[in-house]
C-alpha cells in the first residue's frame, strides 16, 4: 500500500509534465518585469516540473494553455524563485515546444524524464534476458524511438533513462532463462535452483540466488548507459532510488523480499543517483509501532541518504534529491490544516539534502492552481531558500560534504540471511549523528582490509551477522587503534555458521541480540482512515517486552534511564563501566591492542524509541550524554557538532572556503552552540550569505565556536573562509 502511493503521485507527475499547463497571470511576484531576474545558471542544479503557481492568479473558464505570453511570465516566476532548470517529460504539442523554447532562451536547462527503457521491471519476469545477446539491439530500438525529442532540446542537463524507483517486488521478476541459468553457473559453479523454496534450505544458495538475481537490474542498467551515451552523449544520466525498499525496508514491505540495496547495485551506471522522495508530510515508512509516531522525524531521511552518499562518493556520482512539495495532486489521501502549516518543509527538506551532500535538488509539480494564501507561503519560502543557495554561488558545488571520522555498518548478509527489516535501526544511526555530530555509512562490501575506508570510529548497530572475512578486518582494525560501538555482538556468520570471533573482540563469552519485533507500516491518511499497511498476521503473538534501568556516574555524567530490550552478555576480558539495576551490565569497555571496543548492553534503537513514546527528554539527553562520553573517552572529535539536537550543523568545505549549514528540524528552543574543528583550513571569517553580514565566532586551535538562533521553521547558511574578504559579504 505504501508504495503504491509513490506510483499514484509519480503517474500524476507524469502526466502534468506531459501536458506542460500554462497559466494565466495578472501579477507575478509583486511588479517583476520579464526578464529583469538572472537564471541561476550553473551555480546549483535545482529543477522544477513547469505548473500553476500559488504566485499567479488563474481566470476561471479560461484556457490556461492559449496564452503565450502567461507562459513566460510563468518561466519568469520560476526562475524569480532560484530555479535553473526545467523538468520535462515529452515535447507534446506547440504550446509546450514555445514555453521549453522560451525557458532555453532565457538560460534555463531541461530534465528529460522517460518510462525507462531496460525492458524488467519489479514484477515480471523480463521480457528478454540482460544476458541474451539481443538485449541491447532491443534496447536500442526503445532508446530510438523513447529519446527522439532528447535531440531537439539545445540546453539539456538530465535524462532519466531507467524505470522509476526500481527494486524486484518479490520473486516473481526473477529470470529464468536459459541465458540466465547459464550465467548463473558460469558464475557460481552450479545450476541456479528452480524456486525460492528450494534455494531456502542451504543458506549458501540462498544467498548466491538473492545476490545473483538483484544483480540482473545492474547488469542491464550498464548496458543501457552505453547505448543512451552513445544515442546523445551531452545529457548526464540520472537513476532515481526510491525512500525504503532499497535501503533496508524491503522485506515484508512493497519488496516482500530482502534483497537489494543500492551500493550492491552501485552506480557504474549512472551519472547521478537521485534519493525519491522523504515524504516529510506524509510518513517515513519505519516499521510497526515506530512508524506511528515518527520521532525525530528527519531520521530515515539521514539515514537513507547517507547510503546513497556512500555509492554516489565511492563510485565518484553525483548525488541527488526530490523534494517533496505541498501540492493539490499529490499525496491527494494526506492533505490538511496541519501539513499546509508546515510551510517551511520544503525548505527544511532541501537543505538537509544539500546539507548531506547532494548537488541537485528536483521537485515535483508545486501546486494545481488553488491560491490559497497557505500555499503561497509554501511557494515563497522554497523560493527564497532556492534563492539562498543560488546566492552562494558555484563554489558550493566546489565544496562537497566532508567525510565523518565514523562510520555505521550496513550489513547485507545479514539483511538477505535473516530477511529481517533493517530500517528502523535509522533511530540509532540519528541518535549517534545527534550524538557525535557527524556520521556516514560503510557497506559491509566496502570491508575489505584493516583500514576501514580510513574511518575512526565503526558502529554496529543491531547487527548480529557479519561474513567472517569482514569479522576478521574489523578485529584488525581494533588490534592497530580503531574504536568499535555496538549495542549487538555478531555472533554467526554468513552463512548462519558460529562465529566466536566478535565475542572475545568485545571481550564477552556470549551476548543476548534479542530486539522487539516490528512489522507493517503504518499509513496516517487524513481523508480516508489510518491503516496499517503489510501488517503482521492477526493471530501472532507479540513477545513481552523487557526493561531495566541503566544507573550510574560515567564520563562526569549521571545517570538512570529505562532501557528497552537489555541484552545481557557473560564477562571474559571486558570491563564494565556501567550498570543497570538488576546488576548486568549497561556498558562493557574492552581494550585489545592499540583499540577499543564499547558495547552498550541493551537495544539502541527501542531504547531511544521509549524516550519518544514516554515523551521523556531527560532519558533522551541522557542517551546522548552517554554516546558523547563513549566518543570523548576513545578521544576521537567530530568535524561538526550541534548542541541543540533539534538543530541539525552541517559543514561542505573544500582548501578555500566552507559552507555551513543550520537547520531547525522542528525544535522551539531556537539556539545552538556549534562547533567544528579539522575543515581543511583555519576558519579566519564566517559570513551570513543571506544577509552578507559577518557573523561572530570565537576560534580554537583547530576550529571554531559559534552560538547562532534558528528560529522554529528555519535554516541558516554560513559561508567560513580562510581569510576576511571584502567579497565575502557581496
Amino acid at each position: 500500500m505504501a508504495y503504491s502511493l509513490c506510483k499514484m503521485h509519480r503517474f500524476q507527475m507524469l502526466v502534468a509534465g506531459a501536458i506542460l499547463m500554462f497559466v494565466t497571470t495578472t501579477n507575478v511576484v509583486g511588479q517583476r518585469s520579464l526578464s529583469n531576474v538572472p537564471v541561476p545558471g550553473n551555480t546549483f542544479p535545482v529543477t522544477l516540473q513547469f505548473s500553476p503557481l500559488p504566485s499567479v492568479d488563474i481566470k476561471k473558464g479560461e484556457n490556461a494553455s492559449a496564452s503565450r505570453e502567461a507562459g513566460r511570465k510563468s518561466i519568469e516566476d520560476i526562475i524569480a524563485h532560484g530555479f535553473g532548470a526545467l523538468w520535462v517529460r515529452s515535447i507534446p504539442g506547440e504550446q509546450s515546444k514555445e514555453i521549453i523554447k522560451y525557458a532555453q532562451l532565457r538560460g534555463m536547462k531541461v530534465d528529460y524524464m522517460t518510462n525507462g527503457f531496460e525492458m524488467f521491471n519489479r514484477y515480471d519476469p523480463p521480457a528478454v534476458s540482460v544476458y541474451a545477446a539481443k538485449y541491447s539491439r532491443e534496447v536500442k530500438k526503445q532508446v530510438a524511438l523513447g529519446l527522439a525529442d532528447l535531440k531537439k532540446i539545445d540546453q539539456i542537463n538530465y535524462v532519466f533513462p531507467f524505470q522509476d524507483e526500481p527494486f524486484h517486488a518479490g520473486s516473481g521478476s526473477f529470470d529464468h532463462s536459459a541465458e540466465a541459468k547459464a550465467a548463473f553457473h558460469t558464475q557460481y559453479g552450479y545450476d541456479m535452483p528452480d524456486s525460492l523454496e528450494f534455494a531456502r534450505k542451504d543458506p549458501r544458495k540462498w544467498l548466491d540466488l538473492l545476490n545473483f538475481q538483484s544483480n540482473t537490474f545492474r547488469d542491464g542498467w550498464q548496458q543501457v548507459y552505453k547505448i543512451v551515451k552513445d544515442f546523445d552523449p551531452r545529457p548526464k544520466i540520472a537513476m532515481t532510488h526510491d525512500s525504503h525498499n532499497s535501503f533496508g525496508a524491503g522485506v515484508k514491505s512493497n519488496s516482500s523480499i530482502a534483497m537489494d540495496d543500492v551500493f550492491h547495485w552501485g552506480g557504474n551506471f549512472a551519472d547521478v543517483l537521485v534519493y525519491d522522495i522523504y515524504p516529510y508530510m506524509t510518513f517515513d515508512y519505519r516499521y510497526g509501532e515506530l512508524g506511528k509516531l515518527p520521532k525525530p522525524r528527519i531520521s530515515q531521511m539521514h539515514y537513507a541518504i547517507s547510503q546513497l552518499r556512500n555509492v554516489t562518493t565511492t563510485f565518484g556520482k553525483d548525488l541527488g534529491f526530490w523534494v517533496g512539495t505541498y501540492n493539490e495532486a499529490w499525496f491527494t489521501r494526506f492533505r490538511g490544516p496541519v501539513r499546509e502549516q508546515q510551510y517551511w518543509s520544503e525548505r527544511e527538506m532541501a537543505y538537509t539534502a544539500i546539507a548531506q551532500g547532494s548537488d541537485f535538488i528536483i521537485s515535483p509539480s508545486n501546486y494545481s492552481g488553488t491560491n490559497t494564501p497557505i500555499e503561497t507561503k509554501h511557494w515563497e519560502t522554497y523560493g527564497k531558500a532556492m534563492a539562498i543557495i543560488r546566492k552562494a554561488g558555484p563554489g558550493l558545488l566546489k565544496a562537497p560534504r566532508l567525510k565523518a571520522k565514523a562510520c555505521f555498518i550496513f550489513p547485507r548478509t545479514q539483511y538477505l540471511q535473516l530477511q529481517e527489516e533493517y530500517f528502523n535501526v535509522g533511530l540509532s544511526f540519528e541518535l549517534f549523528l545527534r550524538s557525535f555530530g557527524e556520521l556516514d555509512i560503510l557497506h559491509e562490501e566496502q570491508v575489505t582490509d584493516d583500514d576501514l575506508n580510513g574511518y575512526k570510529v565503526l558502529v554496529l548497530g543491531d547487527v548480529s551477522l557479519l561474513p567472517v572475512a569482514v569479522a576478521k578486518h574489523i578485529e584488525s582494525f581494533v588490534r592497530k587503534g580503531g574504536i568499535v560501538v555496538a549495542d549487538c555482538v555478531p555472533q554467526m556468520g554468513e552463512y548462519k555458521q558460529p562465529l566466536k570471533m566478535m565475542t572475545q573482540l568485545f571481550g564477552v563469552h556470549s551476548a543476548e541480540t534479542g530486539r522487539i519485533v516490528q512489522e507493517g507500516q503504518w499509513v496516517p491518511f487524513t481523508t480516508l482512515p489510518m491503516k496499517m499497511s503489510f501488517p503482521p498476521p492477526a493471530d501472532q503473538q507479540q513477545a513481552a517486552i523487557r526493561t531495566d534501568i541503566a544507573a550510574g556516574k560515567l564520563f562526569g555524567n549521571s545517570f538512570e534511564f529505562k532501557v528497552v530490550s537489555p541484552r545481557a552478555s557473560k564477562l571474559t576480558k571486558g570491563e564494565i563501566i556501567l550498570t543497570m539495576k538488576s546488576g548486568e551490565a549497561a556498558l562493557i569497555r574492552n581494550t585489545v591492542g592499540k583499540g577499543r571496543t564499547y558495547l552498550l548492553g541493551f537495544c539502541l534503537q527501542d531504547t531511544y524509541f521509549q524516550t519518544y513514546k514516554d515523551s521523556n527528554n531527560v532519558a533522551r539527553e541522557q542517551l546522548q550524554n552517554l554516546l558523547e562520553g563513549i566518543l570523548r573517552d576513545a578521544k576521537v572529535q567530530s568535524h561538526i557538532y550541534s548542541s541543540n539536537p533539534d538543530i541539525e550543523a552541517a559543514v561542505r568545505a573544500n582548501t578555500k572556503e566552507g559552507y555551513l549549514f543550520i537547520i531547525n528540524h522542528e525544535s522551539v528552543t531556537p539556539r545552538t552552540t556549534v562547533r567544528f574543528a579539522d575543515v581543511g583550513f583555519l576558519v579566519a571569517q564566517i559570513v551570513d550569505i543571506e544577509t552578507g553580514e559577518p557573523v561572530e565566532f570565537t576560534k580554537t586551535k583547530n576550529g571554531g565556536e559559534i552560538t547562532i538562533s534558528a528560529p522554529f521553521g528555519t535554516t541558516r547558511l554560513l559561508r567560513l573562509l580562510p581569510r576576511k574578504s571584502i567579497l565575502a559579504t557581496k
